[in-house]
């Protein structure tokens, strides 16, 4: 698209973006799309939460199971672009509406992310490393996983599972049986070796319709009974070969999909090699960072490439920090502190569920590590749960 086109686009303001989804991810990715003069519309179902979107654009919650793609196309509007805040979706749904726009990513990058199975061979087919893993869907296929991979073990459900959900850790063979003993029948499972990794990290890298990839920087995860808990970036003590390996993993991926817009791929660093643990296509939580890290965030970046705008790299300004609010509302020392920014997902608060996040950025690495962990000291205060919600 050349320079004119892009701003006839945006003076038109008639371009239309459809999300598929209500969260978080879907109220971050239209507040950056309306910064840019963009229209949003959204598409849930009548038991999704809708907080996080309201106001931002028109919202279509419905039975969507029973309406053909195209009554689905005209109740969002007849929007010009679809994209994504979850893997767990209607594939078909999303290749039925790709007939009658453009849906990013494209359904088979979400088919793919949607099982653990074929993420897992989809990665390898690009010749890169995976934890050893075993499928695992009955007793003798257990027996075996524990020869070849050895007790303990991951056992992980291949699909629907999020922040720690739909995986086990077991010790033994009882276990492991236990967890299949449970599972509703038509469930699949792999079984993965336990990592003593050095760290968890993650790349969220960025792919236009004209071929142009971008990658943020590696960035440090830590991780709490399964989720993100906070990150930091650039990753600390990570060699210049371990980011060039992450690079060239997302920029395989991206060309292998012919992707466009962001993905995200989730490592185990050990012993300076990267292990692919998973990946999502679409921004993540582990990129929130690069709201205040970067000219141009992880959600720019993503309705960029998606409207057929070109993008570029996007350098770090100093070093940031990421912080999830788990549960929990910001302190008011918080609101009050000109060095935090703070986000908020119009969530209301139930223990653990993510209702927003704070950023940090400096260009003293020092400063943003002191002030990630006063940050942290102060949301594990029990009395945080009781300030006021502000933002």
């Amino acid at each position: 698209m050349s320079s004119a086109n892009v701003i006839d686009l945006l003076n038109s303001n008639s371009y239309k973006v459809a999300i598929v989804g209500s969260g978080q991810l879907a109220r971050m990715m239209a507040l950056a799309g309306i910064s840019m003069g963009y229209n949003f519309a959204f598409l849930c179902t009548e038991q999704d939460d809708t907080s996080a979107v309201q106001g931002l654009g028109h919202l279509v919650q419905t039975d969507y199971a029973k309406l053909s793609a195209n009554e689905i196309y005209l109740l969002l509007g007849k929007p010009n672009v679809i994209t994504v805040e979850k893997e767990d979706l209607d594939v078909e749904l999303l290749r039925a509406l790709n007939e009658l726009c453009p849906v990013y990513p494209n359904p088979d990058a979400v088919e793919i992310s949607q099982n653990r199975r074929s993420e897992k061979k989809f990665i390898e087919s690009l010749g890169f490393d995976v934890a050893p893993w075993a499928a695992t869907d009955h007793v003798e296929s257990l027996m075996n996983a524990g020869i070849k991979l050895g007790w303990p073990l991951i056992i992980k459900r291949c699909s629907t599972g999020y922040d720690g959900k739909g995986q086990w850790r077991v010790k033994n063979l009882q276990e492991a049986c236990e967890v299949l003993e449970q599972a509703n029948p038509k469930d699949t499972f792999i079984a993965e070796q336990m990592i003593d990794f050095d760290k968890e990290v993650s790349i969220v890298s960025a792919r236009d319709q004209h071929g142009n990839i971008m990658h943020y920087s590696l960035t440090e995860n830590v991780h709490k009974d399964g989720i993100l808990h906070y990150s930091f970036a650039p990753a600390k003590d990570v060699s210049d070969e371990v980011i060039e390996q992450a690079k060239k993993i997302a920029s395989a991926a991206l060309e292998k999909l012919d992707y466009v817009g962001v993905l995200t791929i989730e490592f185990f660093l050990k012993d300076n090699q990267l292990l692919i643990n998973e990946f999502a296509p679409r921004v993540h939580n582990s990129g929130h960072w690069t709201q205040i890290g970067c000219n141009s965030s992880q959600f720019h970046k993503h309705i960029r490439a998606i409207s057929g705008q070109a993008i570029a790299q996007a350098p770090n300004k100093g070093y940031s920090a990421m912080v999830n609010l788990l549960g929990k509302t910001p302190l008011d020392k918080h609101l009050l502190d000109d060095e935090l920014q703070i986000h908020w997902y119009n969530k209301s608060v139930k223990p653990g569920r993510k209702v927003g996040h704070i950023n940090i950025n400096d260009m003293d690495a020092a400063k943003v590590e002191a002030k990630l962990h006063q940050t942290l000291l102060d949301i594990n205060n029990p009395q945080s749960s009781l300030s006021q919600t502000g933002s």
